[in-house]
């Protein structure tokens, strides 16, 4: 089974969207109540809190479980972050949240709604197949518009590893390089990142100046929130998207284990420093893993040392095979290609040329007749920003 959460639009009457206003200030109000009280106590427990604080968000006019939920809520975050909580959004569990056909069915302060949804093929799609809905969070935005985000579990086909192996290799400057010659750029995220943290860097500056800090300044400086979360998070989405299409159900995907990665290397420069330490690489492998088991699509974690140094037609491992950050030339043999493709190769061989999720040791020679278990073609990078 497999979490998936679909985020759907809402179309409710004055009258209804009175009440889920209403909703939400009350839950928010919850929510301020249960953390004074938790940082009052020094715990965050959520059984602990609702000890305390349960009869009086009843009596603020909340549900039995939309109390639940706000306790929940604040023993979650443990207070680290949050100092104030906002009327913007409510969670919902199964007992308060259902469907009906094209509606949603939702727990307020005046009781059960049934609010229509705006649903595309898309939702229709995964809500034909889904199992069950488990809850969901309200939410409404700057403009006024109401949206509900389902959380609902989906089956996933059996991962039978029956088909080729294509090894993923990540990076900056190319966002995923695959085995068979494929490449992603990554030139325009690498861009976004820097001009964003020049506009914050100018803005702050101007904020700091009693002078200079404007309503104006301010509005800009809120609208810059999370955009360049939802950017990077478009552009993963996209990425993900193209690798899973080009699988078929029994192919397996070999990336990289990149864990402690930014505690084993280091960059020269404050924009690379930068760009290193908030390079996407978790959130990129968890759309891929999430994309191709939705596909029946197995998804194999190898180690990637050495990769980028061994050559995948003699399996000669040396330093000196990688000449430049994007040319490999064996110095046994005297293959050419680029490197990140080169490195994507060896991480295919090493997830097991069968399809069985079986890493394998890269033999230490200086040269003689290997063949690398597949097909492989040179491939053009892609720029998203060209669509």
């Amino acid at each position: 089974m497999q979490t998936l959460t679909l985020r759907t639009r809402l179309e409710p009457t004055p009258a209804q969207a009175d009440a889920l206003q209403e909703t939400l200030e009350r839950f928010a109000q919850a929510c301020n109540l249960t953390l004074e009280v938790a940082r009052a106590c020094r715990t965050f427990s959520k059984f602990k809190l609702q000890r305390f604080v349960y009869g009086q968000l009843r009596a603020l006019g909340l549900s039995a479980n939309l109390a639940i939920r706000a306790i929940a809520r604040v023993g979650r975050r443990k207070g680290h972050r949050a100092k104030h909580y906002h009327p913007t959004s409510c969670d919902y569990g199964q007992r308060t949240l259902s469907l009906r056909g094209e509606s949603v069915s939702l727990s307020t302060t005046h009781g059960r709604l049934r609010i229509p949804m705006r649903l595309s093929p898309y939702h229709r799609y995964w809500l034909a197949r889904a199992r069950s809905v488990q809850g969901g969070r309200l939410l409404r935005d700057r403009r006024g518009r109401w949206y509900v985000h389902l959380t609902v579990r989906v089956a996933v086909p059996e991962a039978l590893p029956t088909g080729r192996v294509v090894g993923v290799d990540l990076g900056q400057r190319l966002l995923a390089a695959l085995s068979t010659g494929e490449r992603l750029s990554g030139d325009v995220l690498k861009t976004k990142r820097l001009h964003y943290r020049a506009k914050r860097a100018e803005i702050r500056s101007k904020l700091d100046r009693p002078s200079e800090r404007t309503r104006s300044l301010r509005r800009l400086w809120a609208r810059l929130s999370g955009r360049e979360r939802r950017f990077v998070r478009q552009v993963l989405h996209e990425a993900s998207r193209r690798i899973v299409d080009g699988l078929a159900p029994g192919d397996v995907l070999a990336i990289e284990d990149l864990r402690g990665l930014r505690g084993r290397t280091k960059r020269k420069g404050k924009a690379a420093r930068h760009l290193h330490q908030l390079w996407p690489y978790g959130l990129f492998r968890c759309l891929l893993e999430y994309k191709a088991r939705l596909k029946g699509v197995r998804v194999v974690v190898v180690d990637p040392a050495h990769t980028s140094q061994t050559c995948p037609r003699c399996g000669h491992v040396d330093r000196r095979n990688r000449r430049s950050g994007r040319l490999f030339r064996c110095r046994a043999c005297g293959f050419q290609h680029n490197a990140d493709v080169v490195a994507a190769m060896n991480l295919a061989r090493r997830a097991g040329s069968e399809g069985m999720g079986q890493r394998r040791r890269m033999r230490r020679r200086s040269a003689g007749p290997w063949c690398y278990p597949g097909r492989w073609s040179g491939g053009q990078a892609h720029d998203f920003s060209r669509g």
